[in-house]
């Protein structure tokens, strides 16, 4: 590796693997590895010499052993330097300090996002067993419990899935798991529930018959009292079992460590009363207040517990729009994104029939006025909402509100020797009480303040409290300038520049590339400046500001044009590598050339498409601010191929029509990418005639890039054909394969189009040659999307002229599974349930479809509540195209 250690990857979920930028490192042997393995388990802990021996030989070590630890170590470290640590009466590995990374890290951090990409994510980090293939009881004994939180997280994600409506998936996908743990009961229970409501009432009684005989025969006993409950419910249909059902989602932060004090107000807030608002100025505590009383109220709300930030006075940041807030919430809840109605009025009544009969604990954080609150209220009585904001929120009906102020004599000094130690001020009363007094007694002043002192080891309090005084105005900003005064000039210049980030947090690779410094040294002063309490810590390796420090900091970085070339920095970082990780799972769907003027020198690595799907997960939020308040189009446009993969519907449409309203006149090109992947949501949202429209305004602006014209031509043909327009259709699609700078991608996709069309059109021999020729091409092209399209529709035309046929669809299966194309997948077993009539291949599509929000889910409901078949299209006329369409649409190109 050289002397330098560049950026590294240690990996211990699957075989234990070292990779340096993306090459594997030989370690020198097992020993080494064995070694290496136990100082990675200690997730950065001090491992003693004793400790390293019993655990390399299993307390059996020979004579030689403590030197053949300093061996290996010493050999480690010729492999790896810059991460072994040698402290005190061991070594410890310095991860973070050496720009490292370590996979059980990161599935932690996505593992607690606790949601569904954010766990699909984390499981995708697996590559096996924990550790495989070294030995040893320690090192086995903490892989168990890296395999129980695998499994733990395994059972999250099914339960979240049951919630979202993907029952019949998870049923399919269970078994398997099942067989590895026969006997855990609550993998059993999901088991029971995910066939339950997949319509399969007898089966999922015959997965308790069998748990209750498998416990019996291995450990004489029954199933517990949760399972024997849910089983009664299942015997006797129990209408409340769906409700039961709902996933129970928490999406509150941490709670604060070493809270003090403020005990009337949080006693009132844990009262009886339902809706409660905690105001006061910035820094008073209001977030940490309410989030200590929502950990406490969290049991008694076990339908959930919501946190939503409302950025209404966050520096750089618009308050959040109640119809989007509302569409988080419901979304939080598991509501398909296609269930989720347009309009304030709309979204606000089904939230409030979603919480209806739930007890859920909803806070919103820093509102800006009622009437962004207003609509955000559950009315349901077995609700809790905790509301938090800077100024009175008059107006809001049965709401209590307590005005926080700052902190008493002894709660103020309760929280500095929280901070200091009480030792360290037990003599220096009176001027402890000055220094509380300089801080107005303002929680967060005197958390800074006391962060100070802890770190100056040779201050005493009066030293501190002289600077304070100092000051030309004691209080926040004094305890702020102060902190901030006692970085080094190179922590100070960071800080600064952090500014200029709007995202909610950041990694060591955003803000090096803000400060131009390695990842390691970017993540050395980042920790120094979290150590004086300037920064937040996240899950994971991430960082976030206070609002209030966030605001501090822009004072202190003028809008001049070092300021500026260091937004833009940031920006082409954002933008540089949401290019990268999308177009490793699609690049066919980016029509353009990022224009950065800063490349960034130093990126994460982003091996293969898992690594993809976890940057862009870990981002996202922050890559959606960077996109709404830049004005440029680059950024928003990247993103659609995981907008469309994950099924976020409301940010697509939002983000590409803010950023129209931004584009320069003179750019044709930006305009035709934003108004061509609208007319793509608006397709799958079923609004045929809206995506026509943008699809039009696309193929005016593309006339200047051949080939986009031609694949602008090519989607709008498929939007008529949506809209039953087929005649239409056909001309758009023989002028695309007319286009000279057609590629054999958008080729196989047209001939695929005009087969559909002609299938519709009544021409049978016309429509079976082109799809034929269409999927010829597309197996040279060898593009998984492609060949998907080719299939699908050959299979549907058949269908439409009466000789229907599984392969198509089972082959278009097959190659949607394999390369994670989850509308291909839906459409595909879609249509297999068109062949066969098997009610189960509809109930896995309408899992899918529900989960991404595509349109067709309705009409998939429609098809299980009436398996005669009255819905369906192909034996209809035009005017219900629209399911058709929706299924094919797939093969509009890119």
């Amino acid at each position: 590796m050289g002397d330098t250690v560049g950026y590294v990857e240690f990996r211990i979920l699957g075989p234990l693997e070292v990779r340096h930028e993306g090459q594997r490192v030989a370690l020198g042997g097992r020993q080494v590895e064995k070694l290496l393995a136990a100082l990675l388990l200690a997730d950065g802990r001090v491992v003693s010499v004793d400790d390293l021996v019993e655990t390399l030989w299993d307390g059996e070590p020979p004579a030689t052993a403590r030197q053949q630890i300093h061996k290996s170590v010493a050999t480690l470290r010729r492999h790896v330097p810059g991460v072994v640590v040698t402290d005190g009466p061991g070594y410890r590995l310095a991860l973070s300090g050496a720009g490292a990374t370590l996979d059980a890290t990161q599935f932690g951090r996505l593992a607690d996002d606790a949601t569904i990409p954010g766990l699909t994510a984390a499981l995708r980090l697996w590559r096996g067993p924990a550790l495989a293939g070294i030995d040893g009881r320690v090192i086995r004994s903490r892989a168990v419990w890296l395999e129980e939180r695998r499994l733990a997280a395994t059972e999250k994600l099914a339960e979240l899935r049951i919630g979202a409506g993907e029952s019949a998936a998870v049923a399919a996908e269970l078994p398997a798991l099942v067989a590895a743990h026969p006997l855990r009961e609550s993998l059993r229970g999901l088991q029971m529930l995910a066939l339950y409501r997949s319509g399969r009432q007898a089966d999922a009684l015959a997965a308790y018959a069998d748990i209750r005989t498998s416990l019996r025969e291995e450990l004489g006993l029954d199933p517990g009292p949760e399972l024997a409950r849910l089983q009664e419910q299942i015997l006797r249909a129990d209408p409340l079992l769906g409700a039961q059902m709902r996933t129970a989602p928490s999406t509150l932060p941490y709670d604060v460590p070493g809270f003090v004090g403020r005990a009337p107000e949080l006693a009132c807030i844990l009262g009886e009363h339902r809706i409660h608002v905690v105001e006061g100025m910035a820094g008073i505590g209001k977030t940490a207040l309410v989030l200590h009383a929502a950990h406490q109220l969290a049991e008694h709300h076990p339908d959930g517990q919501l946190f939503l930030d409302l950025h209404g006075f966050t520096p750089g940041r618009s308050p959040v729009d109640p119809q989007i807030a509302l569409e988080q919430l419901l979304r939080t809840l598991g509501v398909p994104p296609e269930r989720i109605p347009d309009g304030l009025d709309a979204r606000a009544a089904a939230w409030r029939s979603e919480t209806a009969g739930r007890r859920l604990l909803v806070v919103l954080d820093n509102a800006v006025d009622a009437d962004q609150v207003r609509p955000l209220l559950p009315g349901a009585s077995t609700c809790r909402t905790l509301i938090t904001s800077r100024v009175r929120l008059a107006g809001l009906v049965d709401a209590a509100t307590l005005a926080l102020d700052v902190l008493s004599p002894r709660e103020a000094r309760a929280l500095f020797a929280e901070v200091v130690g009480p030792q360290r001020i037990a003599h220096e009363e009176a001027d402890v009480e000055r220094v509380l007094e300089l801080c107005g007694r303002v929680p967060l002043a005197v958390r800074l303040a006391a962060s100070r002192l802890a770190h100056r080891p040779h201050w005493t309090v009066g030293t501190l409290a002289g600077k304070l005084a100092t000051a030309a105005d004691p209080g926040i900003a004094t305890a702020l300038a102060v902190s901030y005064d006692h970085l080094p000039p190179d922590e100070q210049r960071i800080f600064r520049l952090l500014a200029c980030h709007s995202g909610p947090d950041f990694d060591a690779f955003a803000v090096a590339a803000i400060a131009e410094v390695q990842p390691a040294e970017a993540d050395r002063l980042l920790e120094n400046v979290l150590d004086a309490h300037l920064l937040e810590p996240r899950s994971g390796d991430r960082y976030s500001f206070h609002d209030l420090v966030r605001t501090h900091a822009r004072t202190l970085a003028p809008d001049d044009a070092v300021t500026a070339s260091a937004r833009q920095r940031l920006y082409d970082y954002y933008l540089t590598m949401t290019v990268a990780a999308t177009d490793l799972i699609d690049r066919a769907a980016r029509w353009f050339e990022p224009a950065v003027s800063h490349p960034p020198e130093h990126r994460p690595d982003l091996p293969d498409r898992a690594a993809a799907w976890t940057w862009l997960t870990a981002e996202y939020k922050t890559l959606l601010a960077l996109g709404e308040t830049s004005s440029d189009w680059q950024l928003t446009a990247a993103l659609r191929t995981y907008f469309e993969r994950t099924g976020q519907f409301g940010d697509w449409r939002r983000t590409h029509e803010l950023a129209l309203k931004h584009l320069r006149d003179s750019d044709h090109l930006g305009a035709a990418i934003l108004h061509h992947s609208l007319g793509s949501v608006e397709g799958w949202s079923g609004r045929p005639e809206q995506a026509i429209a943008h699809l039009h305004e696309a193929l005016t602006a593309s006339r200047g890039d051949p080939r986009l014209a031609g694949a602008t031509l090519n989607s709008l043909g498929m939007a008529l054909h949506l809209a039953g327009r087929d005649t239409e259709a056909e001309g758009f699609l023989r002028e695309a394969l007319a286009t000279e700078a057609r590629t054999p991608r958008l080729t196989a996709l047209t001939l695929g189009n005009l087969g559909l069309v002609s299938g519709r059109l009544g021409r049978r021999d016309a429509a079976l040659d082109l799809h034929r020729e269409a999927i010829a091409l597309a197996r040279e092209c060898a593009v998984p999307l492609v060949e998907c399209a080719a299939d699908l529709g050959l299979g549907e035309t058949l269908l439409r002229i009466g000789e229907p046929d599984p392969e198509p669809f089972e082959h278009a299966l097959a190659v949607a599974r394999a390369y994670e194309l989850g509308i291909q997948e839906a459409i595909a077993l879609d249509g297999l349930a068109h062949v066969t009539g098997e009610p189960e291949h509809w109930w896995q599509a309408l899992s899918i479809f529900a989960r991404l929000g595509v349109a067709q889910a309705e009409l998939v409901r429609a098809h299980l509540a009436d398996p005669a078949g009255t819905h369906c299209d192909l034996c209809r006329a035009p005017s219900s195209a629209t399911v058709n369409g929706a299924r094919l649409r797939s093969a509009s190109g890119r």
